[in-house]
C-alpha cells in the first residue's frame, strides 16, 4: 500500500476459524503505522454465481415471453409525438429488475444483491407482471440451468 494514494476497498470473507485468524493477521498488518482503519461488514451472502446465472436466464426468458405475448415496453422519444412500443431485450428487462431491486433494497447492481433478496425482488416482479399482463415467468430452476 502506497502512502498518499487512495486504496480501493477489499472484501474479506470470514466463514471459519481459519479465515477468522487470517483476517486478524491481515488487520494487524494494516494497522501497523496507519492507526486508522474503517471496516464495513455484512452477515448476508452476496448472490452466488449460479444465482447470477439464473437471474440472467430469467431476464432472457422474461423478454422472450413478454414479446411473445405482445407486451412491449414503451419509450418516449422526441422523434415520435406519441410513446413508441419496442420489444424487450434481456438487457432492457434487467434494467427494470435493477430499478425494482434498487427501490426495494437501495442496491443498484445485480452483483451486489444478497442471495436472500433475489427471491424477494423476483416475487415483486412476478406479481407485478402477472397482475398487469397475465404472463407468468418462472424463476429458472437448477434443471433449466443444467440444460435438462
Amino acid at each position: 500500500m502506497a502512502e498518499g494514494k487512495t486504496i480501493m476497498p477489499e472484501a474479506y470473507t470470514v466463514n471459519s476459524d481459519h479465515t477468522k485468524e487470517s483476517f486478524k493477521d491481515f488487520v494487524d498488518q494494516l494497522w501497523e503505522g496507519k492507526n486508522y482503519i474503517r471496516f464495513q461488514y455484512t452477515f448476508a451472502k452476496n448472490r452466488s454465481a449460479k444465482q447470477q446465472a439464473a437471474m440472467e436466464v430469467y431476464f432472457r426468458l422474461a423478454a422472450e415471453k413478454l414479446n411473445d405475448a405482445g407486451v412491449y415496453q414503451q419509450i418516449d422519444t422526441k422523434f415520435f409525438s406519441e410513446p413508441m412500443e419496442i420489444p424487450w431485450t434481456q438487457e432492457s428487462f434487467k434494467n427494470i429488475w435493477k430499478l425494482v431491486q434498487n427501490k426495494m433494497f437501495d442496491i443498484s447492481s445485480t452483483t451486489a444483491i444478497h442471495s436472500d433478496k433475489v427471491a424477494k425482488v423476483y416475487d415483486a416482479m412476478n406479481r407485478g407482471i402477472s397482475e398487469r399482463t397475465g404472463v407468468y415467468i418462472p424463476f429458472p430452476s437448477k434443471d433449466m440451468l443444467d440444460g435438462n
